[in-house]
């Protein structure tokens, strides 16, 4: 499938293994493993392509001329937001006015990983030459990525309306070298103007519009979103692959994938998870393979897989529609003049608009943490069945791998993976639909999407725990399942040879006959 999930996340993965050095942007092609690679790889360098720095300064160039003949232009010469009605030519100190006012946050402090995602993100937008600032700005801000300097931002304070103000702010404050602004240079906490000196970068003095340009958008979130996603995209195909290992450890059956099923509802991600577990599960030798018509049939067996192994393509094809989805949201995030206004050299307009309203990114955040909510309601449900003894067809109870009267397996785990959902469900809610009015009802309407996009980052977290237990779960589970075959093999034989000890055999589970035989015995 061209556009399917599993190919999205795979070309993130080669993408990933093949970035360059350096990384040019051009306001155009940034992807998200570029902008995970530059969030966690402080040796990697970027630039600014020639052709955006030509633009950059004839954008530039343009806004000056139109301001020379006295043309006023919101966030230059007024006030702003709902303060726009007040009017300044001193453009410097409109710029220092704003972005004074918006350093106001408090409390803990995003990660340096994410401020530099934040920082590549912003700077590629700028580099599409819409904002009106000087190619020395960005290339500014991407000689602070390459010293591997980010500044210390303040975890919460952004309503994602207007961009996200507060958190760019303190990035637009490290461009122009706050005095009392803190920083991370290479791992070491210290004063923005002494981290400045140090790597040799000059504090830029703000023109007009360019304070505004730094903050008045929701690069922050986007560029917070991309490692996001790169992982949920990951636990996705994860937790296809924890599907399999679930079939097998429970000798499932892969006829719930074939095909004619899926073409009866033919939803495009049930269709390829479909497809995908019929890869995963070619050439196993534990799952039935045969179409149970072809099979006797068994009184007291179950005729049909319970829901967590033969619903699970239609469980999760939702989740792959919906993460493809969001990584294309995401990745038009990455490339856009989302700040206001929108200035433009090309065609000789000014335009006053709202591309930093990122209700598009809120949503998209609030349904991948649905898609990962989903994933791990499917783990918790075969995580479940296979560790229960009642459920799981023969294997020891809590999946013990030996004397189980005094190993008690992964009943510790089974008690976590019940936390882990119940935060998980929490996580999962949505974040779009709670605004509130701010800035003086100027900002009456906003996204909320970096307050989901963090959620959404915990949410990744929490499931990564959950693949990881399941992974381990099933992974012994096949272990036990073909020591089980073994064992009953040789109970058989055994019995066959000396038949006076087939009564006593059966009523011996086979893993106290292995792990624990004397006590059994006595």
């Amino acid at each position: 499938m061209a556009n399917s999930h599993a190919r999205t996340t795979l070309t993130f993965i080669q993408k990933r293994k093949n970035i360059p050095e350096i990384i040019t942007l051009d306001g155009t092609t940034l992807t998200i493993p570029e902008v995970l690679a530059v969030s966690i790889e402080p040796k990697l360098k970027v630039n600014i392509g020639k052709k955006s720095m030509g633009e950059l300064e004839a954008n530039a160039a343009y806004l000056k001329k139109k301001l020379e003949k006295g043309l006023v232009v919101y966030g230059i010469n007024t006030g702003f937001g709902g303060s726009a009605d007040v009017r300044s030519w001193e453009f410097e100190d409109v710029q220092k006015a704003l972005i004074r006012h918006v350093n106001a946050g408090m409390g803990r402090f995003f990660s340096t990983d994410k401020v530099r995602a934040a920082m590549v993100t912003r700077a590629n937008c700028l580099s599409k030459a819409y904002s009106g600032v000087r190619s020395e700005v960005v290339t500014n801000l991407t000689n602070l990525i390459n010293t591997d300097i980010a500044p210390e931002v303040p975890l919460r304070g952004s309503v994602s309306a207007s961009g996200d103000l507060m958190p760019l702010s303190y990035i637009a404050a490290a461009i122009i070298g706050r005095k009392d602004l803190k920083v991370s240079k290479g791992g070491k906490i210290m004063s923005c103007p002494q981290a400045l000196a140090e790597a040799g970068i000059s504090p830029v003095v703000l023109g007009p519009k360019e304070g505004l340009a730094i903050i008045n958008a929701d690069s922050f979130t986007a560029g917070f979103s991309a490692p996001t996603l790169y992982d949920a995209n990951l636990l996705l195909l994860l937790t296809q692959v924890c599907t399999g290992l679930s079939i097998e450890a429970l000798e499932g059956r892969t006829e719930s994938f074939h095909p004619l099923i899926h073409s009866c509802l033919p939803h495009i991600g049930q269709k390829e998870i479909a497809s995908n577990m019929l890869s995963i599960l070619e050439d196993n030798k534990l799952a039935i393979t045969t179409l149970d018509m072809n099979l006797p049939d068994k009184y007291g067996f179950l005729k049909q897989d319970r829901y967590s192994l033969r619903s699970s393509a239609q469980w999760l094809g939702s989740a792959a529609e919906t993460l493809n989805e969001s990584c294309r949201r995401i990745t038009i995030e990455l490339n856009s003049a989302n700040d206001n206004p929108i200035i433009d050299h090309r065609t000789d307009k000014i335009l006053h608009g709202a591309n930093f309203q990122g209700e598009t990114m809120s949503i998209a955040m609030d349904q991948s943490r649905q898609a990962l909510g989903i994933c791990g309601k499917l783990q918790f449900a075969q995580f479940s069945e296979v560790v229960n003894e009642k459920l799981n067809f023969g294997l020891p109870p809590n999946l013990s791998g030996c004397d189980i009267n005094v190993d008690f397996g992964f009943k510790g785990c089974d008690t976590a993976m019940a936390s882990y959902m119940s935060e998980l469900d929490h996580f999962v809610n949505p974040m779009s639909n709670h605004v509130l009015s701010a800035e003086t009802h100027n900002q009456s309407i906003n996204s909320m999407a970096l307050v989901s996009a963090r959620f959404t980052s915990e949410a990744v977290e929490i499931l990564q725990m959950m693949t990881a237990n399941l992974l381990l779960l099933t992974a012994q589970a096949i272990d036990l399942r073909h020591i089980r075959n073994i064992v009953l093999k040789e109970i058989d034989t055994l019995a066959q040879e000396y038949p006076n000890t087939a009564t006593t055999l059966d009523k011996i589970e086979w893993y106290d006959l292995l792990f624990s035989s004397e006590k059994k015995t006595c």
